[in-house]
């Protein structure tokens, strides 16, 4: 369904930090208005990178630790890694652990924390559970979640999404994920499951036909051949290419961020969302992402709630997934 050129089309927003209208605060945030003590750790894993944060409930991180996901020999090697950093960033801060998140692709089974779905990109952690090793060697409080909920989760109480009800923030890097908030909330299944936004199928034509295909890194590297140019060009460099001037790059850039618009779209006409927020490594671009994927976007949302809704990129950055989870566990924390 195309929704035309009869709208005005959506905002491509510049102040991401600027709510369009208050939020119902939560049990969540008065929890972390009241919070000037307890920190937690936040573990962002993906297929390239380890990240970890020492984050207050106010979503300030205290202290920082990144390493190389491809580094990491083993599953033991990787937890023991991961209990060192923990060790000095409490060190280092004076600061008390209370609780450990880790945002991690694919779905954990509640209770345990076994990761039972989605770890292609991150085959160590297949079938194992990274929650039950650091609790047992840290004594603390660990939960696993989605790392797209996370990452919306971080933005909805420290970035782009504070003062939104109903957003998308979409995560763009090795593989394309993210996270939905209705009603101020981030949506999982019955037993914590998460959406499989780069799953979403836009052309059942190609193969594969996936959004993820489409607007993953290797997505943005394919256009770039496709349109002409070399193989294997990462993203950032198209980006630079495009502001230089060159015709390739540019064409293969509005081609993918035309499938972008055209994911959003369909989220914006299901879900009548006031946001569709770009996020992950790619979402570095800034403008030249963001006023792309605006452009195209009234040939896919319908023109009433295309007017209605704004292009943002998240605010967080890098961050999200790190926020994400140590405002996670230290919720679950005083949950429990």
């Amino acid at each position: 369904m195309a929704g035309g050129g009869a709208g005005r089309g959506a905002r491509a927003e510049t102040r991401s930090h600027a709510p369009r209208r208050a939020l119902r605060r939560t049990r969540h945030q008065d929890r972390h208005a009241a919070m000037t003590g307890p920190a937690a750790i936040g573990i962002d894993i993906g297929g390239t990178a380890i990240k970890l944060g020492l984050v207050t409930g106010e979503g300030k991180v205290l202290a920082r630790r990144r390493f190389a996901y491809a580094a990491m020999a083993s599953f033991d090697h990787l937890a023991g890694m991961l209990v060192e950093a923990v060790g000095a960033m409490a060190a280092e801060t004076s600061h008390d652990v209370a609780a450990i998140g880790i945002a991690a692709p694919g779905h954990a089974r509640p209770g345990d924390g076994l990761m039972i779905d989605g770890t292609s990109n991150v085959p160590l952690l297949r079938d194992r559970s990274l929650a039950a090793a650091l609790k047992d060697r840290l004594n603390r409080p660990v939960v696993t979640l989605n790392d797209g909920a996370a990452a919306a989760y971080g933005e909805l109480h420290f970035g782009a999404g504070r003062g939104l009800e109903r957003f998308v923030l979409m995560t763009f890097g090795t593989g394309v994920g993210g996270g939905v908030v209705i009603a101020g909330q981030v949506i999982r299944g019955n037993e914590g499951e998460p959406p499989e936004i780069g799953a979403m199928v836009l052309d059942a034509g190609a193969r594969p036909g996936t959004f993820e295909a489409f607007a993953s890194a290797a997505g943005f590297s394919a256009a770039y051949r496709d349109a002409g140019g070399p193989a294997e060009v990462p993203p950032e460099q198209i980006f630079a290419r495009a502001a230089a001037g060159e015709a390739t790059a540019n064409l293969a850039l509005d081609a993918t961020c035309r499938r972008i618009a055209q994911a959003c779209g369909t989220m914006i006409n299901l879900l009548n969302l006031e946001a569709c927020l770009l996020g992950g490594g790619i979402a570095a671009a800034g403008a030249p992402l963001r006023d792309r994927v605006a452009s195209h976007l009234t040939d896919f949302a319908w023109p009433f709630l295309c007017e209605r809704t704004t292009i943002a990129v998240a605010a967080t950055g890098q961050d999200a997934g790190v926020l994400g989870a140590g405002a996670w566990a230290l919720d679950r924390r005083l949950i429990a």
